[in-house]
Protein backbone atom coordinates (compact mmCIF):
# COMPACT_ATOMS: atom_id res chain seq x y z
CA UNK A 1 0.00 0.00 0.00
CA UNK A 2 0.86 3.60 -0.76
CA UNK A 3 1.64 5.61 2.32
CA UNK A 4 -0.53 8.43 3.50
CA UNK A 5 0.69 11.69 3.72
CA UNK A 6 1.38 13.19 7.09
CA UNK A 7 -1.45 15.85 7.18
CA UNK A 8 -4.50 17.35 5.76
CA UNK A 9 -4.26 20.34 2.77
CA UNK A 10 -5.63 23.44 3.25
CA UNK A 11 -9.34 23.63 4.01
CA UNK A 12 -9.59 26.26 1.07
CA UNK A 13 -8.21 22.81 -1.52
CA UNK A 14 -10.58 20.74 0.30
CA UNK A 15 -14.11 20.68 -2.63
CA UNK A 16 -17.42 21.65 -0.31
CA UNK A 17 -19.84 18.80 -1.33
CA UNK A 18 -23.17 20.00 -1.09
CA UNK A 19 -24.88 17.30 1.75
CA UNK A 20 -27.95 16.06 -0.23
CA UNK A 21 -25.42 15.01 -3.50
CA UNK A 22 -22.90 13.53 -0.49
CA UNK A 23 -25.87 11.36 0.35
CA UNK A 24 -26.97 10.60 -3.22
CA UNK A 25 -23.76 9.59 -4.14
CA UNK A 26 -23.31 7.00 -1.35
CA UNK A 27 -22.99 3.60 -2.69
CA UNK A 28 -21.77 0.25 -1.13
CA UNK A 29 -18.28 -0.20 -2.87
CA UNK A 30 -17.46 -3.95 -3.38
CA UNK A 31 -13.97 -3.25 -5.48
CA UNK A 32 -11.11 -0.90 -3.83
CA UNK A 33 -8.09 -0.25 -4.89
CA UNK A 34 -5.61 -2.25 -2.54
CA UNK A 35 -2.49 0.10 -4.05
CA UNK A 36 -3.58 3.38 -2.31
CA UNK A 37 -4.35 4.03 1.29
CA UNK A 38 -6.86 6.23 2.66
CA UNK A 39 -4.87 9.51 4.47
CA UNK A 40 -4.86 9.70 7.74
CA UNK A 41 -6.49 13.45 7.55
CA UNK A 42 -9.69 11.50 5.73
CA UNK A 43 -9.87 9.00 8.31
CA UNK A 44 -9.81 11.26 10.94
CA UNK A 45 -12.68 13.72 9.46
CA UNK A 46 -14.82 9.71 9.20
CA UNK A 47 -14.38 9.82 12.87
CA UNK A 48 -14.98 13.60 13.96
CA UNK A 49 -18.07 13.16 11.73
CA UNK A 50 -19.14 9.65 13.99
CA UNK A 51 -18.26 11.40 17.22
CA UNK A 52 -20.41 14.44 16.51
CA UNK A 53 -23.60 12.00 16.08
CA UNK A 54 -26.40 12.18 18.05
CA UNK A 55 -27.05 10.41 21.54
CA UNK A 56 -29.30 10.23 23.95
CA UNK A 57 -28.17 12.60 27.00
CA UNK A 58 -24.90 12.80 25.46
CA UNK A 59 -23.38 9.76 26.63
CA UNK A 60 -20.69 8.57 23.77
CA UNK A 61 -21.73 5.16 23.48
CA UNK A 62 -19.78 4.76 20.34
CA UNK A 63 -16.43 3.73 20.08
CA UNK A 64 -14.05 2.44 17.17
CA UNK A 65 -11.33 0.45 16.41
CA UNK A 66 -9.20 0.88 13.09
CA UNK A 67 -7.35 -1.67 11.75
CA UNK A 68 -5.16 -2.42 8.42
CA UNK A 69 -3.82 -5.87 6.90
CA UNK A 70 -0.81 -4.99 8.87
CA UNK A 71 -2.01 -5.56 12.02
CA UNK A 72 -1.60 -8.84 13.93
CA UNK A 73 -5.21 -9.62 14.23
CA UNK A 74 -5.88 -9.32 10.50
CA UNK A 75 -5.60 -12.99 10.27
CA UNK A 76 -8.40 -13.49 13.04
CA UNK A 77 -10.81 -10.88 11.50
CA UNK A 78 -10.34 -12.38 8.10
CA UNK A 79 -11.91 -15.78 9.64
CA UNK A 80 -14.59 -13.78 11.36
CA UNK A 81 -15.85 -12.03 8.47
CA UNK A 82 -18.26 -14.00 5.49
CA UNK A 83 -17.26 -15.83 2.71
CA UNK A 84 -18.91 -13.16 0.34
CA UNK A 85 -16.38 -10.27 2.27
CA UNK A 86 -13.03 -11.81 1.76
CA UNK A 87 -12.11 -10.36 -1.25
CA UNK A 88 -13.40 -7.13 -0.38
CA UNK A 89 -11.67 -6.22 2.96
CA UNK A 90 -8.29 -7.62 1.31
CA UNK A 91 -8.93 -5.04 -0.90
CA UNK A 92 -9.73 -2.16 1.57
CA UNK A 93 -7.62 0.04 3.18
CA UNK A 94 -8.70 -0.06 6.83
CA UNK A 95 -11.28 -1.91 8.21
CA UNK A 96 -13.26 -0.14 11.42
CA UNK A 97 -14.68 -1.74 14.14
CA UNK A 98 -17.49 -0.31 15.08
CA UNK A 99 -18.25 -0.68 18.96
CA UNK A 100 -21.33 0.05 20.96
CA UNK A 101 -20.40 0.49 24.96
CA UNK A 102 -23.59 -0.59 26.94
CA UNK A 103 -21.65 0.72 30.44
CA UNK A 104 -21.91 4.28 28.59
CA UNK A 105 -25.51 4.48 29.41
CA UNK A 106 -24.96 3.66 32.85
CA UNK A 107 -21.72 5.49 33.91
CA UNK A 108 -22.18 8.85 32.21
CA UNK A 109 -25.68 9.31 32.50
CA UNK A 110 -25.01 12.01 35.27
CA UNK A 111 -22.08 13.45 33.49
CA UNK A 112 -23.85 13.68 29.91
CA UNK A 113 -26.97 15.54 31.14
CA UNK A 114 -24.52 17.75 32.78
CA UNK A 115 -22.39 18.73 29.93
CA UNK A 116 -25.37 19.60 27.67
CA UNK A 117 -27.25 21.56 30.21
CA UNK A 118 -23.99 23.27 30.97
CA UNK A 119 -23.78 23.77 26.91
CA UNK A 120 -27.16 25.51 27.26
CA UNK A 121 -29.67 22.13 26.30
CA UNK A 122 -31.63 21.28 28.91
CA UNK A 123 -33.55 23.84 30.17
CA UNK A 124 -36.26 24.69 32.61
CA UNK A 125 -38.55 25.71 29.90
CA UNK A 126 -39.16 21.89 29.08
CA UNK A 127 -39.57 20.72 32.86
CA UNK A 128 -36.09 19.89 33.70
CA UNK A 129 -34.80 20.68 37.51
CA UNK A 130 -31.67 18.80 39.92
CA UNK A 131 -33.86 17.68 41.79
CA UNK A 132 -36.33 15.65 39.85
CA UNK A 133 -33.23 14.44 37.33
CA UNK A 134 -31.42 13.01 40.31
CA UNK A 135 -34.41 11.48 42.24
CA UNK A 136 -36.32 10.48 39.08
CA UNK A 137 -35.09 10.99 35.45
CA UNK A 138 -31.79 9.46 35.88
CA UNK A 139 -32.57 6.54 38.48
CA UNK A 140 -35.02 5.47 35.96
CA UNK A 141 -32.84 5.51 32.72
CA UNK A 142 -30.09 3.70 35.06
CA UNK A 143 -32.77 1.07 35.63
CA UNK A 144 -33.11 0.06 32.44
CA UNK A 145 -32.24 -3.41 31.62
CA UNK A 146 -29.04 -4.61 29.27
CA UNK A 147 -31.25 -5.45 26.48
CA UNK A 148 -33.42 -2.24 25.97
CA UNK A 149 -30.78 -0.50 26.62
CA UNK A 150 -28.70 -2.58 23.92
CA UNK A 151 -31.46 -1.68 21.20
CA UNK A 152 -30.93 1.88 22.11
CA UNK A 153 -27.63 2.09 22.19
CA UNK A 154 -27.02 0.33 18.92
CA UNK A 155 -29.27 3.00 16.92
CA UNK A 156 -27.35 5.51 18.16
CA UNK A 157 -23.89 3.69 16.71
CA UNK A 158 -26.23 3.30 13.53
CA UNK A 159 -26.49 6.69 13.32
CA UNK A 160 -22.72 7.46 13.74
CA UNK A 161 -21.56 5.17 11.09
CA UNK A 162 -23.89 6.72 8.84
CA UNK A 163 -22.32 10.12 9.92
CA UNK A 164 -18.89 8.42 8.79
CA UNK A 165 -20.00 7.33 5.62
CA UNK A 166 -21.20 10.85 4.51
CA UNK A 167 -18.06 11.81 5.05
CA UNK A 168 -16.21 9.39 3.34
CA UNK A 169 -18.27 9.61 0.52
CA UNK A 170 -17.49 13.54 0.51
CA UNK A 171 -13.79 13.13 0.43
CA UNK A 172 -13.94 10.69 -2.43
CA UNK A 173 -13.87 7.31 0.31
CA UNK A 174 -15.39 4.58 -0.62
CA UNK A 175 -17.32 2.78 2.16
CA UNK A 176 -19.15 -0.56 2.42
CA UNK A 177 -20.78 -1.88 5.68
CA UNK A 178 -19.88 -6.03 5.83
CA UNK A 179 -21.49 -9.00 7.96
CA UNK A 180 -18.92 -10.97 10.21
CA UNK A 181 -21.22 -13.87 11.09
CA UNK A 182 -18.95 -16.43 10.34
CA UNK A 183 -17.64 -16.92 13.39
CA UNK A 184 -19.80 -15.67 16.26
CA UNK A 185 -18.14 -14.12 18.94
CA UNK A 186 -14.72 -14.14 17.16
CA UNK A 187 -14.16 -10.46 16.61
CA UNK A 188 -15.16 -9.72 20.49
CA UNK A 189 -12.68 -12.75 21.08
CA UNK A 190 -9.56 -10.84 18.55
CA UNK A 191 -9.64 -8.11 20.60
CA UNK A 192 -10.27 -9.17 24.14
CA UNK A 193 -13.20 -7.10 24.57
CA UNK A 194 -15.02 -6.57 27.95
CA UNK A 195 -18.41 -7.91 27.81
CA UNK A 196 -20.37 -4.88 28.39
CA UNK A 197 -19.29 -3.86 24.16
CA UNK A 198 -20.86 -5.01 21.40
CA UNK A 199 -19.22 -5.43 18.09
CA UNK A 200 -21.78 -3.64 15.95
CA UNK A 201 -20.71 -3.49 12.34
CA UNK A 202 -17.60 -4.04 10.45
CA UNK A 203 -16.46 -1.13 8.01
CA UNK A 204 -14.05 -1.33 5.21
CA UNK A 205 -13.06 1.70 3.46
CA UNK A 206 -10.72 2.45 0.80
CA UNK A 207 -10.65 4.33 -2.90
CA UNK A 208 -12.97 2.56 -5.35
CA UNK A 209 -11.12 0.58 -8.14
CA UNK A 210 -14.51 0.66 -10.02
CA UNK A 211 -16.49 3.88 -11.31
CA UNK A 212 -17.86 5.28 -7.24
CA UNK A 213 -20.96 5.60 -9.07
CA UNK A 214 -21.04 1.59 -8.80
CA UNK A 215 -23.39 1.31 -11.74
CA UNK A 216 -25.74 3.86 -10.39
CA UNK A 217 -28.40 4.10 -7.40
CA UNK A 218 -29.72 1.06 -6.07
CA UNK A 219 -33.23 0.35 -6.82
CA UNK A 220 -35.19 0.84 -3.10
CA UNK A 221 -38.88 0.25 -2.00
CA UNK A 222 -41.50 3.37 -3.18
CA UNK A 223 -41.59 6.53 -0.93
CA UNK A 224 -45.14 5.39 -0.43
CA UNK A 225 -44.48 2.10 0.74
CA UNK A 226 -42.02 3.01 2.97
CA UNK A 227 -43.96 6.22 4.93
CA UNK A 228 -47.11 6.74 6.40
CA UNK A 229 -48.90 9.84 7.17
CA UNK A 230 -50.61 10.15 10.43
CA UNK A 231 -52.09 6.44 10.96
CA UNK A 232 -50.24 3.31 10.20
CA UNK A 233 -51.28 2.06 6.88
CA UNK A 234 -51.79 5.20 4.85
CA UNK A 235 -49.50 6.20 2.68
CA UNK A 236 -47.50 9.43 2.94
CA UNK A 237 -47.49 10.46 -0.66
CA UNK A 238 -44.46 11.35 -2.58
CA UNK A 239 -44.20 15.03 -4.37
CA UNK A 240 -43.68 15.23 -7.95
CA UNK A 241 -41.76 18.84 -7.58
CA UNK A 242 -39.82 17.84 -4.35
CA UNK A 243 -38.36 14.53 -6.15
CA UNK A 244 -37.52 16.73 -9.24
CA UNK A 245 -36.17 19.01 -6.99
CA UNK A 246 -33.71 16.21 -5.36
CA UNK A 247 -33.25 14.81 -8.50
CA UNK A 248 -31.18 18.29 -9.18
CA UNK A 249 -29.58 18.54 -5.94
CA UNK A 250 -27.68 15.66 -6.04
CA UNK A 251 -29.55 13.42 -3.68
CA UNK A 252 -32.12 11.53 -6.20
CA UNK A 253 -29.84 9.94 -8.81
CA UNK A 254 -30.40 8.13 -12.72
CA UNK A 255 -30.77 4.49 -11.40
CA UNK A 256 -28.66 1.42 -11.94
CA UNK A 257 -27.47 -0.85 -14.15
CA UNK A 258 -26.10 2.61 -16.38
CA UNK A 259 -24.25 1.82 -19.70
CA UNK A 260 -20.88 -0.17 -18.99
CA UNK A 261 -21.75 -1.62 -15.96
CA UNK A 262 -21.26 -4.64 -16.43
CA UNK A 263 -18.54 -4.53 -18.85
CA UNK A 264 -16.70 -2.57 -16.20
CA UNK A 265 -16.96 -5.46 -13.04
CA UNK A 266 -16.03 -8.23 -15.90
CA UNK A 267 -13.31 -6.07 -16.60
CA UNK A 268 -12.50 -5.90 -13.11
CA UNK A 269 -12.92 -9.98 -12.04
CA UNK A 270 -10.57 -10.75 -15.19
CA UNK A 271 -8.09 -8.41 -14.21
CA UNK A 272 -7.75 -10.08 -10.59
CA UNK A 273 -8.49 -13.98 -11.72
CA UNK A 274 -11.65 -13.92 -10.31
CA UNK A 275 -15.07 -15.52 -11.75
CA UNK A 276 -16.58 -12.79 -13.69
CA UNK A 277 -20.48 -14.39 -13.18
CA UNK A 278 -23.62 -12.57 -11.72
CA UNK A 279 -25.82 -14.20 -9.12
CA UNK A 280 -29.15 -14.84 -10.89
CA UNK A 281 -32.54 -15.97 -9.51
CA UNK A 282 -34.86 -18.04 -11.51
CA UNK A 283 -36.80 -16.56 -14.23
CA UNK A 284 -40.11 -16.85 -12.37
CA UNK A 285 -38.19 -14.97 -9.76
CA UNK A 286 -37.12 -12.04 -11.92
CA UNK A 287 -40.68 -11.73 -13.34
CA UNK A 288 -42.19 -11.86 -9.73
CA UNK A 289 -40.19 -9.14 -9.13
CA UNK A 290 -40.85 -6.67 -11.97
CA UNK A 291 -44.32 -7.16 -11.23
CA UNK A 292 -43.99 -6.46 -7.35
CA UNK A 293 -45.66 -3.15 -6.79
CA UNK A 294 -44.24 -2.24 -4.29
CA UNK A 295 -40.76 -1.54 -5.79
CA UNK A 296 -39.67 1.15 -8.16
CA UNK A 297 -37.67 -0.18 -10.01
CA UNK A 298 -36.53 2.00 -13.14
CA UNK A 299 -36.26 1.28 -16.84
CA UNK A 300 -32.95 0.21 -17.03
CA UNK A 301 -32.82 -2.50 -14.49
CA UNK A 302 -36.87 -3.52 -16.26
CA UNK A 303 -34.98 -4.20 -19.47
CA UNK A 304 -31.90 -5.85 -17.66
CA UNK A 305 -34.30 -8.14 -16.21
CA UNK A 306 -35.97 -9.00 -19.53
CA UNK A 307 -32.52 -9.36 -21.51
CA UNK A 308 -31.11 -11.48 -18.35
CA UNK A 309 -34.34 -13.80 -19.03
CA UNK A 310 -33.45 -13.74 -22.91
CA UNK A 311 -30.23 -15.02 -22.36
CA UNK A 312 -28.25 -16.44 -19.42
CA UNK A 313 -29.23 -20.06 -18.41
CA UNK A 314 -30.78 -19.25 -15.28
CA UNK A 315 -31.03 -21.71 -12.35
CA UNK A 316 -34.83 -23.69 -11.16
CA UNK A 317 -36.27 -22.79 -7.86
CA UNK A 318 -34.78 -25.47 -5.65
CA UNK A 319 -37.56 -27.40 -4.42
CA UNK A 320 -35.67 -28.38 -1.10
CA UNK A 321 -36.51 -24.80 0.00
CA UNK A 322 -39.96 -24.16 0.11
CA UNK A 323 -41.01 -26.07 3.31
CA UNK A 324 -37.71 -23.58 4.89
CA UNK A 325 -38.85 -20.37 3.35
CA UNK A 326 -42.76 -21.37 4.72
CA UNK A 327 -41.25 -22.14 7.89
CA UNK A 328 -39.18 -19.00 8.54
CA UNK A 329 -41.68 -16.82 7.17
CA UNK A 330 -44.55 -18.08 9.21
CA UNK A 331 -41.87 -17.72 12.43
CA UNK A 332 -42.61 -13.93 11.75
CA UNK A 333 -46.09 -13.43 10.52
CA UNK A 334 -45.83 -13.43 7.40
CA UNK A 335 -47.73 -14.91 4.09
CA UNK A 336 -45.50 -16.85 2.27
CA UNK A 337 -47.34 -17.60 -0.95
CA UNK A 338 -46.49 -14.55 -3.09
CA UNK A 339 -42.72 -15.65 -2.45
CA UNK A 340 -42.89 -19.16 -3.53
CA UNK A 341 -43.83 -20.50 -7.13
CA UNK A 342 -46.93 -22.66 -7.60
CA UNK A 343 -46.41 -26.30 -6.92
CA UNK A 344 -45.49 -28.59 -9.94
Amino acid sequence: MSQSPAGPPPASEIEDVPLLRALGNRRSIRYFDESRTVEDWKLETMLQAARFASCQGNINCTEAIVVTRDDDVWDELEECVSGFNVQIINQASHLVIWLTNLNAWYGRAVDGISTVSLAGATTKYHGWNYEFSMTQTIPRLMSFPTERTENLLRFETGQAVANAIAAGVALDVGNILIAFGRKPGGVEKAFGLPPHYRFTWGHAIGYPLENPNAGGQRPRLKYEKLFHKGTFGTPLPSDPATVEMLREKGLIQEQAPLEGRFEEIIGIAERHGRDPGMLYFPAREIRRLMDDGDWDLGPRLRAHAEHVIATEDLPDYPDEMRETFQKLMAEHGIDATKFLPAEG
